[in-house]
């Protein structure tokens, strides 16, 4: 075989596998678009069709397993609970540094009271991964959501140490803070992140609501202060 159509057979297989990215993307992108307006059966055929096209599309992976955790929590369904951490687990294998499915796994793995579990997940993450912010960011968030704000922060504290500029990591902390009441140091956050991404409208109402609550405390030390007079 001579060297043009050597380059002519691996531009054909290069436009294949192209096609079948862009067709996966199309109908990943449907999927979702049907999941939002509720079409649950619809988005789920959809994102089957993503992985024909492409069987290493771990956000179709992730998509398809959130939506029948979506549907087994809504009807109690076992099974499609059992389905939906199978996807989140093969959608990490094909994809190891895929946020939302460890994020999404170690929530199911908390909610079936395997919370030991959800901690290994996340902590053999961060170990093979250490200079990536995402692992210390979502155990800062299981931490939180189960009470523990002060491993939190040291959490969140290193993963800035490692990336200052983590906008998700900003607005962690700053969610942090605020439960702490460390309001002044709360807003800090928040703004950090609005600036360094002022797409985030989530953080531009967290910015507004701590801002009230500064603004309340002091007008209640003025009022306190005139009563003790």
């Amino acid at each position: 075989m001579n060297s043009v159509s050597r380059i002519a057979i691996a531009m054909l297989l290069s436009s294949c596998v192209f096609a079948g990215c862009n067709s996966a993307n199309k109908q990943n992108a449907m999927g979702r678009a049907s999941f939002m307006n509720g079409q649950f059966s619809q988005a789920i055929n959809q994102f089957q069709q993503a992985l024909v096209a492409n069987p290493q599309n771990s956000d179709a992976m992730y998509n398809l397993g959130a939506t029948y955790y979506t549907l087994g929590k809504q009807s109690r369904n076992a099974q499609w609970l059992n389905q939906a951490e199978q996807l989140y687990r093969q959608a990490i294998a094909t994809n190891d540094q895929h946020v939302e499915s460890h994020r999404a796994l170690a929530g199911l793995l908390v909610e079936s009271n395997r919370k030991s579990y959800a901690f290994d997940l996340l902590n053999s993450w961060r170990q093979r991964y250490p200079q990536s912010a995402d692992p210390m960011i979502e155990l800062a968030s299981l931490y939180s959501e189960l009470g523990d704000q002060n491993q939190a922060t040291n959490l969140l504290a290193d993963a800035l140490q490692v990336d200052g500029t983590n906008t998700r990591a900003l607005k962690a902390m700053g969610y942090v803070r605020e439960t702490q009441g460390q309001l002044n140091l709360a807003l800090d956050n928040y703004l950090r992140s609005y600036q360094l991404d002022s797409r985030q409208v989530d953080v531009a109402q967290q910015i507004n609501r701590v801002q009230t609550r500064i603004a309340q405390g002091m007008q209640n030390q003025v009022g306190n202060s005139v009563l003790v007079r």
